[in-house]
């Protein structure tokens, strides 16, 4: 009689865990139905006035009309984006705090540097690619050739006579103009920089010579005439620049390259909340005004799903350690 006691108990526990389980789910889609009930955070790993917060701001915007609750950009610069990429990380997975994060920060900062202290695919779900950002390779008007057949004969011709600069070692601009020596065998003096600033003055005083970067930082300077934009690494032709040559056009099969920034969560947001996020940030990027704006700066709108943005994440995961293995280049401490 006892023996059948405990076992209706044991099967008691084990019928309401599975029950529980089953519920899940459900409980699950209960809470993103009413998601969300609070502000949402924001971070930035940048400081304000740069062209990641003014898309940020934009898509702010958007969400806090669509979501019905207000969307509040958190700039946290430091550390070359590693602070608020950082802070992003350990926090809470409720959904309540996202990031719009550079993809240098999750496929080469973790990879290049002992002092990460996250892993961005265990520690960030990826929620929906946000803008695309062609780099654009920009000379002085004193370097010769006025086109790339012309460039190109020049630096051949004279070896290390150049110098560029990058946003710092093993950077995303410094893997990319290595990938564009290696494929052309050039020999150019890389110098890397701590911040886009002093390379830009360095590059309109001459100083450098060189720079692949974002398109918007040397987009002003080429319209006034100040720098000669040479190719944009993108696939197809900048918007901004259409005058302007893809390096896939000047014979560099399958060089496509971009700045891209992207939406990201904590580790252990449930997943009807995370694609009801991917659902609202998409709806933002859709905007005629939103694409307009992003498109006058020199960024395209790049809305994607959870498991798109992923798969680019591995992808350049891969590019870019091969290209460090290739080029020979000396990882951070």
């Amino acid at each position: 009689m006892k023996s059948s006691r405990m076992l209706r108990r044991t099967f008691g526990r084990i019928a309401f865990a599975a029950m529980g389980l089953a519920l899940t789910p459900w409980a699950q889609a209960q809470s993103a139905a009413s998601f969300p009930t609070q502000p949402i955070k924001m971070i930035i790993p940048f400081p304000a006035g740069g062209p990641t917060d003014f898309a940020a701001r934009l898509i702010a915007e958007e969400m806090t009309k669509s979501l019905g609750q207000p969307v509040v950009v958190d700039n946290r610069g430091g550390a070359a984006g590693m602070l608020g990429t950082t802070a992003l990380a350990q926090s809470r997975g409720d959904g309540y705090t996202i990031g719009l994060i550079g993809n240098g920060l999750v496929t080469l900062t973790p990879f290049v540097r002992k002092d990460v202290p996250f892993d961005p695919l265990k520690d960030l779900i990826p929620l929906s690619k946000a803008v695309d950002i062609p780099l654009l390779l920009v000379a002085h008007p004193s370097v010769p050739g006025n086109d790339m057949k012309g460039f190109l004969q020049y630096v051949k011709t004279h070896p290390a006579r150049l110098s560029y600069g990058s946003d710092g070692q093993a950077s995303l601009t410094h893997l990319t103009m290595e990938m564009f020596k290696h494929e052309q065998g050039l020999h150019i003096v890389h110098i890397p920089y701590r911040g886009t600033a002093q390379l830009t003055n360095d590059l309109l005083g001459n100083t450098i010579q060189l720079s692949m970067s974002g398109i918007a930082g040397p987009l002003p300077h080429v319209k006034a005439g100040k720098l000669r934009a040479l190719a944009v690494t993108s696939a197809k032709r900048a918007a901004a620049l259409p005058d302007v040559p893809t390096m896939i056009e000047l014979g560099m099969k399958d060089f496509d390259v971009t700045t891209w920034f992207s939406f990201f969560a904590p580790a252990g947001v449930p997943q009807p909340i995370a694609a009801k996020l991917n659902e609202h940030i998409n709806r933002a990027l859709k905007q005629p005004d939103v694409i307009a704006k992003l498109r006058g700066s020199g960024m395209e709108a790049a809305p994607s799903t959870q498991a798109e943005l992923d798969g680019i994440v591995r992808r350049y995961i891969r590019q870019w350690q091969g290209i460090i293995k290739t080029a020979n280049i000396k990882l951070e401490d």
